[in-house]
């Protein structure tokens, strides 16, 4: 079975649990022992070590074991071999008890859902020191759902509740008896209050009944939990909930003073030229009286120290910049958000020692960084209102984002795989993800948001779906805790209360109030929807459209005239590629819609007209679907006109208000941008990570310098998301159906404003000469003194004669070239491809992949650097894919595999140097003989 092994690092503090009375130690004089080194002497303090193997569970109704009988070295019958971290159905799954519920299956009919209907026993047996004289000994968990009791050698150290809340357990006293070795047992317990499964129904129209979060919403009561498990219009019920030990259990040594947080906060002037650091440090003294200790640390390699008294508890203490020169940055180096500068993080080490021993230390990365979170508007009333509108190190920033409503369905969310779905948010040029409900709160998912230059809508647990919290002071508790867990990440940008709507007052006045006590820099938002809370912030909302619309719509309800100007929930339709349709489908339902199909959210919220709805106007759009390949081909097409519009709606509209035009846009974020599971909707790379035409989409829209055609007014617009104007010329060239060009103009950019949008023309009066019903626009600026050009590509309907797309079918295919190369590294492979028109005929939405040459199987997470290629007759673009070294070792053999709108394989040329490259015939073969997609 495999261990998933991640690396965990604790930044910040919580409330101490559990038992560990020390006084029997003898701890008194043990802060003057001799430095380290000194023979006979052993360092107090040991770092993190992950609890990873050798873990076993089983349902607590299965068992009559006690929690002093679990946790011992006796045999308790029944235990099975568990994954940890990791849920209930995770380890059933790794054992063969059950297959993958979400491929090829619908999960409901698969996995029984009494799986929720018991708590959980988990055990294990871990080699621990022998502690010295005034050593204490940690267990730390970082995350359990639901609730937990939690035994060491047969004693009940204490308890844990919520699964956002960590435990840290004091257990010196037991482990100095334990002889080597210690025996853990956790009790999950189950959730006070669950809903039956909301099963799917293709023919419905609507996502499981029609209702988020199950039959009656009560999943929500219980308080901090996985409530979307219930079931959700992008998320299947999953049987166990996602009880379990889902994030990492380590164990530590600490001499008798604990540093139970540090706080790192950053002030930067407002110039940006000089930082003052202030530490926070929290502590715990074992010792019976005051004792004088040394704070030590270094900043990026820079010590410093200072002599401080500790009381014998609980205590505090704070150093600044006039305490600590070196707490003084001068010239600092910046963290700013993707596509903005560098994301830079300083280290801070800092620990507390006497005597030459180090009691405790911590390491804290940390980013400088000034936000500002509001511009002045005038609201529909009239009047002033502050709009959220976000300004980082004085630079005004558009935001443009993703939702994540769960990081991965069944919590299988190692370390690696988290960072790899924050890399693709920064390939695809986003600077923001909302982490929904906060269901995704783990260190791994915010420092690869500090790594990325991605910004954190950090929402709470609340929803308009559900009755509140129960438990408010368990859901307040979960809230402080994961404040000061995550308040040191330079991506945090904002506290949210909960999802669409306000939470009840006493969690309203609780957020406000911790926010002012913990965190008070950062902004404290009451829901998704809007601000009630002191000084509240305006001109934001959710609301949709969550289906596919025109990108002319788009364009329409961002045109400046709607109110508010920050759009935080608005997503479409986002079909896969055909591999992963295949992948996440029985064969028997590949080219027949059914159940299999609404468990894989194919209804979405029943905009539409749910699944069926959306086939039947793919139909009308583009024209009538002959089988699976052709339903995939033209989704790609259809996932690429919506959810680019989504984005440079907003971005031709940015900053300026105009005359009639007085909301310009502050921010969208796209619902969703990550899938929670294999899926048909609100995506942008399906749930095995492959970017597909929804991606690309994203990366073009979300260019800091961008040329877009409003597809409402026919304007051409250059988007200026940088520091500085812009001057140069956009060349304008439109082509008929067959490739031809039929009209070009040249439209000077006098000057863009920086952060800002600048219409400089119109293709209007030469869209009047458009032979045929459909046309294609390529618009091409480059700045007077720019380097490589930005190129824009659109097809749009002809406005004499609007018919949709139907006649692409019609247009000729095209002839194209590729010839692909690699260059092979010490750590991975360096793939190059250069794809030519070599023809007349247009070549649209060119597709690569990279494969296994012996399997056939796609080589996941590859990213290329462009894709879903349009290029008119003769131009070219070079497209480059980094594997690294693991993909190579096991896939030896890499080929690279092409298909497209209508592709001219007799007229084509493939060549490939040191990798195969071949026409992908499954996805090209869109013309079967008899139709056979439907029915």
């Amino acid at each position: 079975m495999t261990q998933l092994n991640r690396r965990h690092f604790l930044s910040s503090g919580i409330a101490v649990a559990g038992g560990g009375v020390l006084g029997a130690l003898g701890l008194s004089d043990v802060a003057d022992a001799a430095p380290a080194g000194t023979a006979g002497t052993r360092p107090l303090r040991i770092q993190d070590r992950e609890i990873t193997s050798g873990w076993t569970f089983t349902a607590a109704d299965d068992t009559a074991a006690s929690g002093d009988g679990v946790a011992s070295a006796r045999h308790i019958a029944g235990m099975k071999p568990a994954v940890v971290p990791g849920t209930p159905l995770t380890s059933m799954i790794a054992n063969g008890d059950y297959p993958d519920p979400l491929y090829g299956h619908i999960v409901t009919d698969t996995v029984p859902d009494t799986l929720k209907d018991t708590g959980y026993w988990y055990r294990v047996a871990f080699p621990v020191p022998r502690l010295s004289p005034g050593q204490r000994f940690w267990l730390h968990f970082d995350g359990v759902n639901y609730l937990a009791t939690v035994w060491l050698n047969g004693t009940e150290v204490g308890t844990i509740e919520g699964a956002f809340k960590r435990g840290v357990f004091d257990v010196s006293d037991i482990v100095a008896k334990a002889d080597g070795t210690a025996h853990l047992a956790v009790l999950v317990g189950k959730l006070d209050h669950t809903d039956p499964p909301s099963p799917p129904s293709y023919a419905s129209g609507v996502t499981r009944g029609g209702r988020n979060g199950g039959k009656t919403g009560i999943t929500l009561e219980n308080g901090p939990t996985f409530f979307c498990t219930a079931g959700w219009d992008w998320l299947p019920t999953i049987p166990d909930r996602d009880l379990g030990i889902w994030q990492p259990v380590t164990w530590s040594t600490t001499g008798p003073v604990r540093l139970t947080d540090v706080h790192v906060d950053p002030t930067l002037s407002a110039d940006l030229r000089t930082a003052d650091i202030t530490i926070g440090l929290g502590l715990d003294s074992a010792f019976d009286r005051s004792r004088a200790v040394v704070v030590k640390g270094t900043i990026d390699g820079h010590g410093f120290e200072r002599t401080v008294t500790v009381p014998a508890g609980s205590s505090s203490v704070t150093v600044t910049s006039k305490d600590i020169g070196a707490l003084r940055l001068n010239r600092p180096k910046l963290w700013w958000p993707n596509g903005y500068g560098d994301s830079y993080r300083y280290r801070l080490t800092i620990g507390v020692e006497s005597g030459g021993q180090v009691h405790d230390e911590r390491t804290v990365d940390f980013g400088v960084r000034r936000i500002e979170y509001t511009k002045q508007l005038q609201s529909p009333s009239g009047t002033p209102a502050d709009c959220l509108a976000i300004t980082v190190n004085n630079q005004p920033i558009l935001v443009m984002g993703g939702n994540w409503g769960l990081d991965e369905a069944l919590k299988r969310i190692p370390r690696e795989r988290l960072r790899e779905q924050v890399r693709l948010h920064r390939d695809a040029n986003l600077n923001l993800i909302r982490n929904w409900n906060g269901q995704s709160s783990t260190e791994d998912f915010f420092d690869a948001c500090d790594e990325y230059g991605i910004l954190v809508w950090q929402d709470f647990f609340c929803s308009t779906e559900g009755p509140p919290p129960a438990n408010t002071d368990r859901d307040l508790d979960n809230i402080r805790d994961c404040i000061v867990r995550f308040r040191n990440h330079p991506s945090v940008l904002l506290w949210c209360g909960g999802n669409e709507g306000p939470p009840p007052q006493p969690l309203i006045d609780g957020l406000d109030a911790l926010v002012a006590e913990l965190d008070p820099k950062r902004a404290a938002l009451t829901s998704s929807a809007g601000d009630t809370g002191k000084d509240p912030i305006d001109g934001y909302s959710s609301g949709g459209p969550y289906h596919w619309v025109t990108p002319g719509t788009h364009f329409s309800l961002n045109d400046g005239t709607h109110w508010p100007p920050f759009h935080n929930e608005v997503g479409s339709y986002s079909i896969p590629t055909l591999e992963f349709i295949k992948k996440m489908l029985p064969e028997a339902s590949w080219e027949h819609p059914d159940d299999f199909w609404a468990d894989r959210d194919v209804n979405g919220n029943g905009g539409n007209g749910g699944g069926a709805g959306y086939l039947e106007l793919t139909a009308e759009r583009y024209g009538e679907l002959r089988n699976l390949p052709d339903f995939a081909r033209k989704s790609q097409l259809m996932n690429y006109e919506c959810i680019r519009a989504i984005y440079e709606a907003h971005a031709a509209n940015m900053a300026s208000a105009a005359p009639g035009k007085p909301y310009p846009r502050t921010g969208v974020i796209m619902w969703m941008t990550n899938p929670a599971q294999p899926s048909f909707v609100w995506q942008m790379y399906s749930h095995d990570l492959e970017a597909h035409a929804s991606f690309y989409a994203v990366q073009h829209a979300c260019r800091r310098v961008n040329v877009i055609l409003n597809s409402e007014t026919l304007d051409v617009v250059v988007a200026n998301h940088t520091r500085t104007a812009l001057r140069g010329t956009v060349a304008v060239t439109l082509y008929d159906l067959n490739g031809k060009a039929f009209a070009g103009t040249s439209l000077r950019v006098g000057g863009a404003a920086a952060s800002d949008h600048t219409v400089v023309g119109s293709i209007a009066p030469q869209l009047k000469d458009a032979p045929s019903d459909v046309a294609f626009v390529r618009l091409l600026f480059r700045e007077a003194h720019g380097a490589e050009p930005v190129r824009s590509f659109y097809w749009i309907e002809n406005p004499a004669r609007a018919a949709g797309f139907v006649s692409l079918d019609d247009a000729p295919a095209a002839a194209v070239s590729v010839v692909a190369r690699t260059r092979h590294g010490r750590d991975g492979l360096d793939l190059t491809v250069e794809v030519e028109n070599t023809g007349r005929a247009m070549a649209l939405m060119l597709h690569l992949q990279v494969y296994d040459t012996r399997t056939g199987e796609r080589v996941l997470p590859a990213t290329f650097s462009d894709n879903y290629l349009n290029l008119a007759g003769g131009e070219s673009s070079t497209v480059r894919v980094r594997l690294d070294s693991g993909q190579t070792r096991h896939h030896p053999g890499i080929g690279v595999r092409i298909d497209g709108w209508k592709i001219d394989q007799h007229a084509s040329r493939l060549r490939g140097h040191g990798v195969a490259v071949t026409f992908n015939q499954a996805a090209l073969s869109t013309h079967p003989p008899t139709n056979t997609f439907g029915g």
